[in-house]
């Protein structure tokens, strides 16, 4: 074998070597697992076929809003024989998965005792009267997201903004949540227009 094919046969095997090991340190090396982004959740204590409450919060309507406010506009239901003229909201966050079997649970269901890790009140809002299977849009002028509804009443202030849930991150950042939660929303007052009054909770 001459020196020039001597040396080919030499930069082939150099080559080859080099080939193998690159693919080899790329077959071990560790791959490192992905963490999944900790989130937060809105879903509506609703009941549609065997209503919990005289009126539930059909819809939650996200998106299109600034970035400190979390929720500007809810769409609820009458369920009551008899009209309604005022309702306060009430939302409470719970970890994620109690949460969700909170607002799937139904009217009958035993009180579960779980922690409500945070928890807030809208003040009184004012309907006129609401009807028995009205529907009525709940939010900040101008509505964020039109929804099918048969009324609309405006509200000063939205019902969630971040300074309220930000307790729940590390270092005040979305980026941040310590555990994935659910934020259920529901009606906790309704005033008749009669004159009395309701209260509900999450069972």
């Amino acid at each position: 074998m001459n020196r020039q094919t001597a040396r080919i046969a030499f930069a082939l095997k150099l080559f080859l070597c080099l080939a193998f090991q690159t693919s080899l340190g790329q077959q071990v090396a560790p791959e490192v697992p992905k963490v999944p982004k900790k989130r937060i959740a809105f879903v509506p204590y609703y009941h549609p076929r065997a209503a919990c409450h005289p009126v539930e919060v059909k819809v939650v309507s996200l998106g299109g809003q600034p970035q400190h406010v979390l929720l500007a506009q809810v769409t609820i239901e009458s369920f009551s024989d008899t009209p309604v003229s005022a309702v306060k909201l009430g939302w409470n966050v719970y970890k994620r998965d109690v949460g969700v079997r909170k607002s799937l649970s139904p009217c009958d269901v035993t009180s579960d005792a779980a922690e409500v890790l945070l928890s807030g009140i809208s003040p009184l809002i004012e309907l006129g009267a609401l009807l028995q299977n009205e529907t009525v849009n709940i939010g900040t002028n101008p509505l964020k997201i039109p929804m099918p509804a048969t009324k609309t009443f405006f509200v000063d202030q939205p019902f969630i903004v971040w300074d309220q849930v930000k307790s729940l991150t590390d270092d005040g950042t979305p980026k941040t949540f310590k555990d994935d939660y659910t934020v259920l929303l529901y009606v906790s007052e309704v005033t008749f227009i009669d004159g009395s009054k309701w209260q509900g909770k999450v069972k």
